[in-house]
C-alpha cells in the first residue's frame, strides 16, 4: 500500500494512519513551510515504508493535482495499492488531493481527532464514481509519548524529576496518582531548545497533555500558565495537545484573573488542597485529579 499524506502543521493526523496501516510507501506532499514537520514524519515511518516527498505550492490546487497524478504514473501505481489521507495540509492541497484520487477511483481517509478519540472515515468510489462511506474505524492507542514528541520537536530531552525542587514531593504525588492503570503512560520532566520546561507529559490512548504542578506562591501566578500556553502551542506541540496546571491549594477570588486566563487559553486548573494541608493527596483529590485529567484525555474510569 501506498499511503498519500498531506503535510500541515498538526503532524499527528498524519502520523497516526501511517501507523495503522503500516504501508511500504508513504508520499508526504508537503509545502515550504511545512518541511520541518515532513522531515520530522520521515524519521517515524513504520519499518519497511519509504517516505518519497512531494513539495507542491500550498494553493496552486491544478499544479498540485497534476504532481500527484505524475507522481503516480511514473511509478505505474495501481489504484488498488493507493490510499489519500486527506486530513493534513491547506484546502487547496485536500481539493487537489481529492481530484487526484477521483481521476484514479482511488480511496481515501479522513481522520477526526479533535473529540478525544481519533475516528478514522474511509471512503471508496462506488460505479456512479461517487465516493461512499465505507468505514468508520476507532484508532486504538498506536503512539508512544516519545513519538509524540518526536513528531512536533526537533530536540528534545527527558530529564525526569528535578530533585532539590521544593515543589518535587507534590510532583511526584501528581505523577503517582497518574501512573498506569490511570493512564497508559506518565513521562516527567521534558524539556526542549531552552524554550519549553514541563513537568509531566502523560497520554491515554492517542491523546497527550501536558502538567504543570506547582505549589505555593508559584501556584498563584501567571508563569505555569505562559509555560502551558507556549508547550501547547502550534510552534511546539500543537493545539491538540491538552494542558493541565495542577496546583496545591484552591483558588479564591484573588485569582479570578489566572482563572480567566488560563480558561481562555484552554488550560484545565485542577485544585488539590489537600496537599498542602497534609503533605499528601486526599482519596478525593486523587480521584478529582484523575478524572478530570482522563475525561479531558477522552479515557473512561471506574
Amino acid at each position: 500500500m501506498i499511503v498519500i499524506s498531506l503535510i500541515g502543521e498538526q503532524p499527528i493526523p498524519n502520523l497516526l494512519p501511517l501507523l495503522h496501516f503500516r504501508p511500504t510507501g508513504a508520499v508526504l506532499v508537503y509545502t515550504e513551510r511545512t518541511a520541518p514537520a515532513a522531515k520530522r514524519l520521515t524519521g517515524l515511518l513504520p519499518s519497511g515504508c519509504e517516505a518519497i516527498a512531494l513539495p507542491v505550492q500550498p494553493y496552486e490546487i491544478q499544479e498540485s493535482c497534476q504532481a500527484l497524478c505524475d507522481l503516480i504514473k511514473d511509478n505505474s501505481w495501481p489504484a488498488e495499492e493507493l490510499l489519500f489521507n486527506l486530513t493534513g495540509g491547506t484546502k487547496a492541497m485536500a481539493l487537489a488531493a481529492y481530484l487526484a484520487a477521483h481521476r484514479h477511483l482511488a480511496p481515501f481517509v479522513y481522520l477526526q481527532s479533535e473529540g478525544k478519540q481519533t475516528r478514522l472515515f474511509r471512503y471508496e468510489f462506488g460505479s456512479d464514481s461517487e465516493p461512499h462511506l465505507t468505514q468508520d474505524h476507532l484508532l486504538p492507542g498506536l503512539i508512544a509519548i516519545c513519538d509524540y514528541l518526536r513528531a512536533h520537536l526537533d530536540e528534545y530531552q527527558v530529564t525526569g524529576f528535578c530533585e532539590g525542587e521544593e515543589g518535587l514531593p507534590f510532583e511526584k504525588a501528581v505523577c503517582a496518582a497518574l501512573d498506569p492503570p490511570i493512564t497508559d503512560k506518565v513521562v516527567a520532566g521534558v524539556k526542549s531548545l531552552g524554550a519549553i520546561d514541563i513537568d509531566l507529559v502523560v497520554r491515554c490512548g492517542n491523546q497527550v497533555g501536558i502538567i504543570e504542578a506547582k505549589t505555593g506562591k508559584k501556584g498563584r501566578s501567571k508563569a505555569p500558565i505562559d509555560q502551558l500556553n507556549t508547550a501547547g502551542g502550534r510552534e511546539y506541540l500543537g493545539t491538540y495537545t491538552a494542558k493541565f496546571l495542577v496546583v496545591d491549594q484552591a483558588w479564591d477570588k484573588r485569582q479570578s484573573s489566572l482563572k480567566a486566563l488560563a480558561e481562555a487559553r484552554q488550560i484545565k486548573v485542577i485544585e488539590l488542597p489537600s496537599f498542602s494541608q497534609t503533605g499528601a493527596l486526599s482519596a478525593e483529590d486523587t480521584a478529582k485529579l484523575q478524572q478530570t485529567v482522563c475525561k479531558a484525555l477522552g479515557k473512561r474510569i471506574a
